[in-house]
């Protein structure tokens, strides 16, 4: 039985693979920083230890005996915590022998430089993990679903987001993404390419307004939000850095969205029998739709 180490399994895109993985009878190993995740994640039939990746030793521990890495990238905006962070990664699975690393980009990135820093750096490392001799295989999904998820974007019947209102973005959820995951696992095969993840369907902003209205059950419409507003906003639960992190993220995507709609990419790689979720039926779950009523 192969041994997978999957990075972020506390968290929500990697847990969705830990726990797709484990469902399969994969063994799948972790590392969290927190005591308190160990007895969640065991509970889920992972094996977990306690450390942290600015550590190479703790990793080549964690690395022993691993056959293949899910690495999400973090959503990190020190950049130099997360360069130490994917580098340590890598030496440890190069120690371990390690036969295939799949990489999670966490969301669109750039393929050429940008003017947004944290961006370029996630590239350059992604492109660091690639150039590594491990074989490896990087899955780009689009927008996560759990962005809508952020408390207070839904308010007095306005779904405020910073995107544009008319432009179609194919979001996907994590558990979706997973599968994408998952089959980059089981075939090393592809290694040297980009599988691209994105949902069952493509939505504009008046869309989604339409989704979340059908959802709901209470008439909801979207608006625009503006970047420099979308920061003030995430400032104070987030601090400066990240919150401008974040923004500049969404900055770029607003540049660059008519060429982020994956359905349009020619030559990409198809994932077949994936069974997707809309974000209708998403919405309609009963544990996320109770977050919303709340």
């Amino acid at each position: 039985m192969e041994t997978i180490l999957v990075y972020g399994a506390s968290g929500v895109q990697g847990g969705a693979v830990a726990r797709l993985l484990a469902s399969k009878g994969v063994k799948v190993r972790s590392i969290t920083r927190h005591e308190k995740n160990v007895t969640a994640l065991k509970e889920q039939g992972i094996d977990a230890f306690v450390g942290d990746l600015s550590v190479l030793e703790t990793l080549n521990e964690v690395n022993s005996g691993v056959d293949k890495v899910f690495l999400n990238m973090p959503i990190e905006y020190d950049t130099a915590l997360m360069k130490q962070h994917i580098t340590n990664a890598v030496e440890a699975a190069r120690q371990a022998n390690v036969k295939l690393i799949v990489v999670n980009s966490n969301g669109f990135l750039p393929e050429q430089p940008t003017d947004t820093k944290t961006l370029d750096v996630k590239r350059e490392l992604i492109e660091y993990v690639q150039q590594s001799g491990i074989p490896t295989i990087l899955v780009k999904p689009t927008l996560y679903m759990e962005n809508f998820l952020i408390p207070g974007l839904i308010n007095n019947g306005m779904l405020f987001y910073p995107v544009p209102a008319d432009k179609p973005i194919p979001w996907i959820n994590s558990e979706d993404a997973a599968q994408y995951h998952y089959y980059a696992l089981n075939h090393p095969e592809l290694a040297g390419q980009t599988l691209l993840a994105p949902g069952p369907e493509t939505l504009t902003g008046a869309e989604l307004g339409e989704q979340f209205t059908h959802a709901l059950g209470q008439k909801i419409i979207f608006h625009s939000l503006n970047y420099d507003d979308f920061e003030a906003s995430l400032t104070p639960v987030m601090g400066e850095k990240q919150a401008a992190g974040v923004a500049g993220f969404y900055r770029w995507i607003g540049t660059n969205i008519d060429s982020l709609n994956y359905y349009d990419v020619k030559d990409r790689v198809i994932v077949p029998d994936l069974q997707l979720t809309s974000l209708k039926d998403w919405l309609k779950q009963p544990h996320i739709n109770k977050m919303f009523h709340s």
